[in-house]
């Protein structure tokens, strides 16, 4: 699978491009603020249906602008696919693979694979747990139909137990029959989702240890593990224990919402005491570890996107990543740089056919082939 042209309107600083890319490795130069993010963000925006950088669609389109609109060609082996994504802030979003329209995002998730690093997966290490289940839930998404709806139904149900746990506080009254009918629909999907979550992580471990190891140059080891809740007890268990907790802060103590990664260095919290340096290889390492995962659970290998991930790294250590990226085990790859060199000449260096494009406010321009 590759991406073989993009046309994009009003995507964040693009108010019209139309570029063509090389099936291996393509690679956006320029100065900060000149749109290489949004470009990569726009690849992304293609093949999962929403933005990777912006919380909503409101932040995507073209300030001045009330519509945006991506066109992607993606070739695969067997004929091309090509996929429309209009969106109007405030109106239903338009998804439309070769002529035919997703009536739901959640029908476009994991048709066209994709894995991305950038800078703020930083808060994956440092923030709360939520930024590490949605690198859970995106991986599973993209292989596993049945999880996508598991997810679906456990927090649409979540979301109406809150309320009704919150309205029982208003009105000083309770209702056990009602909050059982919401709280047992969400039983069967709880269990898919710890299952499904649960499997991936140990899948994972040993390819996060695999890469780790090659990325850093430290002793440290590091290890990743699954923090839930419904280790222990089954959610029924859970919401009976909780229950009284859960009328007095009106809301869903216990169960999947809180599970999390657990990220160990030497045995201690990663967080607690990781430098920078630690905290960036640890990103690369579950990040490659999520392509490889991927890649063994799809026919096509996924889309691999670097925004940015080369800053403060030595030119060796530069070279080595990239010679990761660009083997046969990789399928296409989209990488940013404000070194305007430095990552063409590597791949030179490589032997790694590629495109350069210089990005300057919004334009793309390919200078090297």
């Amino acid at each position: 699978m590759r991406l073989k042209s993009i046309q994009l309107t009003n995507f964040n600083n693009y108010s019209s491009v139309d570029a063509v890319f090389h099936p291996m490795v393509n690679a956006l130069t320029g100065k900060n603020g000149m749109g290489k993010t949004n470009m990569l963000d726009a690849v992304y925006y293609l093949c999962i249906g929403k933005s990777y950088f912006s919380s909503g669609d409101k932040y995507v389109v073209r300030k001045g602008d009330d519509f945006f609109r991506c066109f992607g060609v993606f070739d695969f082996k067997d004929g091309n696919e090509e996929v429309e994504i209009k969106v109007r802030p405030g109106k239903k979003k338009e998804i439309i693979l070769s002529g035919k329209k997703r009536e739901r995002l959640s029908d476009h998730i994991g048709q066209f694979p994709c894995v991305i690093i950038a800078p703020i997966d930083i808060q994956l290490m440092l923030e709360g747990s939520e930024e590490r289940r949605k690198l859970l839930d995106i991986t599973i998404m993209q292989y596993d139909r049945p999880y996508v709806d598991a997810i679906l139904a456990y927090n649409r149900l979540l979301k109406q137990r809150n309320v009704t746990l919150k309205m029982f506080a208003e009105k000083h009254y309770y209702d056990q029959t009602l909050l059982d009918s919401i709280s047992k629909g969400m039983y069967t999907p709880a269990s898919i989702i710890h299952k499904m979550r649960k499997q991936l992580i140990e899948e994972l471990s040993p390819v996060f240890q695999k890469y780790y190891k090659i990325i850093s140059s430290e002793n440290e080891t590091c290890t990743i593990g699954y923090s839930s809740h419904l280790e222990n007890a089954s959610l029924q268990q859970l919401f009976l224990d909780n229950l009284e907790r859960d009328k007095i802060i009106t809301r869903t103590s216990c169960g999947i919402h809180k599970d999390d990664i657990a990220l160990m260095m030497n045995g201690e919290k990663l967080k607690n005491f990781a430098s920078q340096g630690q905290l960036k290889s640890v990103i690369l390492a579950l990040k490659l570890a999520q392509y490889e995962i991927l890649s063994n659970k799809n026919e096509h290998l996924p889309i691999l996107i670097l925004d940015d991930i080369f800053d403060k790294l030595d030119r060796s250590r530069v070279e080595h990543l990239l010679s990761i990226v660009a083997s046969d085990n990789v399928g296409q790859v989209f990488i940013s740089d404000t070194h305007v060199d430095r990552v063409p000449q590597l791949l030179t260096k490589l032997k790694v056919e590629h495109f350069t494009f210089k990005v300057d406010g919004g334009q793309l321009e390919k200078i090297h082939s």
